[in-house]
């Protein structure tokens, strides 16, 4: 019960955070959801021996088994290496957090619940061994991001940041999980090791196809993939913690996870390696260009994530081959290229979240991240300089660092592409090209950042300050980058090999992974790399990059086309609310009126009027006609009554003598239900209008009255020409059939009972969670006031 226990001490830290908002230690939040992350770190630190030896831990609840719907955790070598990215860099970027955000200017609790809950989503991810699970968590991750993206909700670039990352990614989720339920057509289960266990049925299946296309499209939005990568440079009006965990170790990286996991299957596939590959490429080639256009160091780096998880992809597309691979050698070549790409996703993690925790300290400090009005930041913060340039150059692939190693390896691969089988002599140079180019405007974009923010013209201000705290999470992670260079064995040893066996270990050529070394001798991806470094520098010194800055708005852009069409439906529905919607209650109860009528009138044309023989009518005796007779008085009764608690009194008499109505029908559990809720309903309206002010209804006016009353009249004729044309047709089959074994299937023996209970038992759950919604609602508008007057009093 580990991962169940580990769930369950973050969700505690996420409620105390919670309970904080309203208590005045809330500096105290930020060290207290650090907790979350040192907690899950330890955890999954203690398992990698375990691990290791192949030990996984697998958790299983059951929830629904009857459809395969469980709360179903396994620990494995895929899921512990992204764990312990997501845990590790936790801990950092929750630090940093911790010295970024101020107690006397922001909402600490909400924030830390927001960013605990994310990283509880994430660690959901990785550990899930059941679709259903995945996507529940899949989707957490949406939302807790769109929290933490709008957490400066009174900022429109927040606000248009988070819902676009949501709109996108939520769409990615919704593709996904129909190609989970199409896997578990094919396969009978939503259990993910019985679903790769299953490969060959699948890929066997028609629905192969619509399955890869599926997954891919929740993986590519995700991961910030082209043509949907616009929603990623938007999400940088988050507060830069939240950039940070985001971009380095947390939602990009849950798209690359989903392919890992699935390669086993995919990777059958052509389309999939084509489709990845070619995918990856672009957004690599497409993302370091335009980092090298702009002007705001997040949007660099945005955009330099982008390119990353672009490499990534490319890496991860060509590596997917291993699992059809026909020979030792072939195998060998895909597992080099996959390796190094697993390999990347850790590189690209560490250097990122160093250059995201840099470029905070600047914006705090100096009040802008645009470069344009930076310069000469190396006499005031030297060690932020120093960071900040060990992780763009390891990002650039510079030698002595852990991003040369993989860039090496990503050079290596492209190189022998042609000898994959699935490119010719163009596709295979055209891969190559594309990513040697790319790989040079990283180099640019990576050491013009440093060049423009730290060398050049020192700024006028004299107040700019290094706090140490601020930069020490930084300095841990960029400490790392030489270190795995000189460790890389090490590492892909204890962290990247379990992982890497995980995807590839059925296949049976592969019984160990690649050896990481800093040296590869002097060969053509060596060449590539110096070249890339010398022209990437020339470049940089010679090439004034300022007249190409640009704030990476495009024209033609999806996104823009996007936001176009969201503009044009805003304006036309716009157009069509106004005409409709002017706040007349009586037009919008005609228009209602007019829609029965018609569909009344409708009705009659079809069926026909029936004879009055042909009338089924319930006996009745002297208690009905008393009944009736009494709603009837009621009813007029309220067209004179002036008084509000009269007229909810009288009110609610017409609901009790309905209830009795459904005693003498032998209904006791309607009549039960009819009391509560007119009880409820009453008691309701008395303590609302005690809320609200007494304004008199007007003077009785005979020409309103008889209106409204041939207004009901309308709408009773209505209702029971509807009955009758109900009794008449013959057109569908008597729903009782379908609850006819209501009481061997559910145990109950009241019907209605079983059937919001159980038959509809969604349903309900929905309807249960509106009305809370709805009164937490109705309860924030009735003491907005209060609250608002008590936080000014503070």
């Amino acid at each position: 019960m580990m991962l169940v226990s580990l769930f369950a001490v973050l969700l505690g830290i996420l409620f105390v955070l919670t309970m904080l908002i309203r208590l005045k230690i809330q500096r105290l939040s930020g060290w207290i959801a650090i907790l979350a992350p040192i907690t899950a770190a330890i955890m999954f630190i203690t398992q990698i021996p375990k691990v290791l030896k192949g030990q996984y831990v697998v958790e299983n609840l059951e929830w629904l088994p009857t459809y395969d719907v469980n709360l179903s955790f396994r620990l494995d070598g895929l899921g512990l290496f992204f764990a312990l990215l997501i845990s590790l860099i936790g801990v950092a970027v929750f630090f940093y957090a911790t010295q970024y955000l101020s107690p006397k200017k922001e909402a600490l609790p909400r924030f830390y619940s927001y960013f605990v809950l994310f990283m509880m989503s994430m660690l959901g991810i990785v550990t899930s061994n059941n679709t259903i699970l995945m996507y529940i968590f899949w989707e957490l991750t949406s939302v807790s991001s769109f929290l933490l993206i709008s957490y400066w909700y009174d900022n429109k670039d927040s606000q248009n940041g988070a819902i676009t990352s949501f709109m996108i990614t939520v769409f990615g989720g919704l593709a996904m999980l129909v190609g989970f339920l199409l896997l578990y057509v094919v396969t009978g289960t939503n259990t993910i090791t019985a679903q790769i266990a299953q490969y060959d049925k699948i890929i066997a299946s028609p629905l192969f196809i619509p399955i890869v296309l599926l997954i891919l499209l929740g993986a590519f939005t995700k991961s910030a993939q082209w043509p949907f990568h616009f929603w990623l440079p938007k999400a940088m009006a988050a507060p830069t913690p939240v950039s940070a965990y985001l971009h380095s170790a947390t939602m990009v990286k849950a798209g690359i996870f989903l392919l890992l996991r699935y390669t086993p299957i995919l990777g059958h596939s052509d389309l999939y390696m084509y489709s990845v590959t070619a995918i990856g490429l672009i957004t690599m080639i497409y993302g370091s260009f335009t980092a090298i256009r702009q002007y705001d160091l997040k949007g660099i780096l945005a955009y330099s994530t982008i390119s990353q998880l672009g490499m990534i992809m490319t890496m991860i597309g060509l590596g997917s081959g291993i699992v059809k691979a026909e020979d030792s050698m072939m195998a060998e070549l895909y597992a080099a290229i996959l390796f190094g790409g697993m390999f990347h996703l850790l590189n690209h993690a560490l250097f990122k979240g160093a250059l995201f925790m840099g470029v905070g300290l600047i914006d705090h400090e100096m009040g802008t991240r645009d470069i344009r009005a930076l310069g000469g930041l190396k006499r005031f913060l030297p060690i932020t300089m120093i960071v900040m340039t060990l992780a763009a150059l390891s990002m650039a692939g510079v030698p002595f660092l852990n991003g040369f190693i993989s860039k090496e390896m990503f050079f290596e691969g492209l190189l022998h592409v042609y000898e994959f089988g699935t490119f010719n002599i163009i596709g295979a140079s055209l891969v190559v090209i594309t990513g040697f180019v790319a790989s040079l405007f990283t180099f640019i974009y990576a050491l013009n950042m440093i060049k423009v923010t730290f060398l050049g013209k020192i700024p006028s201000s004299e107040k700019i300050h290094e706090p140490k705290l601020f930069i020490m999470p930084a300095t841990i992670m960029a400490i790392l980058l030489p270190t795995i260079f000189i460790f890389p064995e090490q590492v892909g040893h204890y962290i990247i090999e379990p992982a890497f066996l995980n995807v590839t270990g059925a296949h049976h050529f592969m019984h160990f992974a690649p050896t990481l070394k800093q040296w590869h001798g002097i060969n053509t991806a060596f060449m590539m790399s110096m070249i890339v470094i010398v022209i990437g520098a020339t470049c940089v010194f010679l090439i004034d990059w300022k007249k190409w800055l640009t704030s990476g708005k495009e024209k033609w852009a999806l996104h823009t086309l996007l936001e176009r069409g969201y503009r044009m439906c805003e304006t036309s529905t716009s157009f069509v609310l106004k005409a409709i919607m002017h706040n007349r209650l009586n037009s919008y109860l005609m228009i209602t009126l007019i829609v029965y009528v018609a569909l009344n009138l409708y009705g009659l044309t079809v069926v026909g009027v029936p004879e009055l023989y042909q009338i089924d009518i319930y006996e009745y005796h002297i208690f009905h006609i008393i009944l009736l007779l009494t709603v009837v008085i009621i009813g007029i009764a309220l067209i004179f009554i002036r008084q509000r608690l009269t007229m909810v009194i009288l009110t609610g008499g017409i609901g009790y003598t309905v209830a009795l109505f459904y005693i003498l029908m032998r209904a006791p559990d309607l009549a039960l239900t009819q009391l509560v809720t007119e009880t409820i309903t009453t008691v309701l309206f008395i303590v609302s209008f005690s809320r609200l002010p007494n304004i008199p209804r007007g003077r009785f006016k005979a020409k309103v009255e008889l209106t409204k009353i041939g207004i009901a009249l309308v709408m009773a004729f209505t209702v029971v020409s509807f009955v009758f044309m109900i009794q008449q047709t013959n057109s569908y089959e008597s729903i009782s059939i379908f609850y006819h074994d209501a009481y061997e299937k559910s145990g109950g023996k009241n019907i209605v009972n079983a059937i919001l209970g159980d038959f509809r038992a969604l349903d309900t759950l929905s309807e249960g969670v509106v009305l809370i919604i709805a009164g937490l609602g109705i309860y924030t508008l009735l003491n907005y006031r209060d609250r608002r007057g008590q936080d000014e009093r503070e």
